[in-house]
């Protein structure tokens, strides 16, 4: 395999910032077929957990042993609360907005996919100008900020380019996961995410995404093999890294003016892929903030989703699990974790 450096090297207190959706979730089933209107259903599980994409990285990243800090709003009720008690030493940056915390019903299927029922609740209330003014009250130099599940925040999407440019301002590393378009990959969609790239420093696509972002031909006709990464990265940063998650077939990374680098996931029995992408994400980025090759990053990144998903009722491998003994910084620093008031 080629030897890919890391760009980020000798990085001193690795830390990630995670921005985007937390929420609770409720994975149901299995259930096939679709049941018929009117009648009800005795599925055989049920599982209540922390969700969204930020709240999903930000659980494998605590168990991967990574110091963070974790940006999002929830609402003030009953759910709301229930969040912040999941993440004792993560909720200090939380904003609270006075309406319906959201919640996701997941309702999974015996051939592994699942079926999401989801309210906009505090997601559709997440305000710029206070997402920017905590980012601003942050150390943000040679830190990675992840942005997740931008597609599902639609009061941020107008803001999110000026927040980028005030992110590589202050020397942050920028993330994006963009998650699926609610309204699917439209022109103004493509358009808008396109905008975003010149600013972002590693895009985590799973496969559909970036075909539906590369592509205007309908899905079925080109896979991630067959796409123009290329044509996108020569618009991004210096050292820009394009990933796309492949599910079972593991994961790429493409690179500019470089020939990809492909790596196979081993056979994984799965249990619940509910989360397999975030927790991709974090397996990725945490191996990145420690300055691995990009070939190890990629490797701890399957590796972490392998685990996961595996797992039932879910667990999150530790940096022993997937690799990175060679890390033993503490996951809090007194410096950055001091209460904050909460936006009212």
């Amino acid at each position: 395999m080629i030897e890919a450096p890391n760009p980020k090297k000798n990085l001193e207190n690795p830390e990630i910032i995670t921005v985007g959706t937390v929420n609770v979730d409720l994975i149901m089933g299995p259930q096939a077929p679709w049941p018929t209107p009117g009648t009800e259903v005795i599925l055989p599980d049920a599982h209540l957990r922390e969700g969204g994409g930020a709240g999903i990285t930000a659980k494998a990243l605590s168990s991967l042993g990574i110091k963070q800090r974790m940006v999002v709003n929830i609402g003030n009720d009953l759910f709301g609360n229930w969040l912040r008690q999941q993440y004792p030493d993560l909720s200090d940056d939380w904003i609270i907005d006075s309406v319906d915390t959201a919640l996701t019903v997941g309702i999974t299927h015996p051939d592994g996919e699942r079926t999401f029922f989801s309210t906009p609740g505090h997601v559709a209330q997440f305000q710029p100008l206070e997402l920017h003014n905590k980012l601003a009250g942050m150390k943000l130099d040679n830190v990675i900020v992840l942005f997740v599940g931008t597609s599902l925040m639609p009061t941020i999407r107008p803001a999110l380019t000026e927040i980028f440019k005030f992110v590589k301002s202050k020397g942050g590393i920028i993330a994006l996961d963009t998650a699926w378009p609610t309204n699917g990959w439209t022109a103004h969609t493509r358009d808008e995410v396109l905008s975003w790239l010149p600013y972002t420093d590693i895009a985590l696509f799973n496969e559909a995404e970036a075909t539906g972002l590369l592509s205007q031909q309908p899905s079925n006709k080109l896979d991630a093999h067959s796409l123009d990464y290329q044509s996108v990265l020569r618009s991004m940063p210096h050292n820009a890294l394009f990933v796309t998650k492949l599910g079972e077939e593991g994961a790429r990374v493409d690179r500019k003016s470089s020939s990809p680098l492909i790596l196979k996931s081993k056979k994984t029995v799965v249990r619940d892929t509910v989360g397999a992408g975030d927790s991709f994400n974090a397996g990725f980025l945490a191996a990145y903030a420690r300055s691995q090759p990009i070939e190890t990053c990629l490797k701890i990144a399957i590796d972490t989703a392998s685990y996961a998903i595996a797992s039932h009722p879910r667990r999150y491998p530790n940096h022993l699990d997937v690799g990175l003994s060679n890390y033993s910084a503490p996951t809090t620093d007194p410096q950055i974790s001091h209460k904050r008031t909460q936006a009212r």
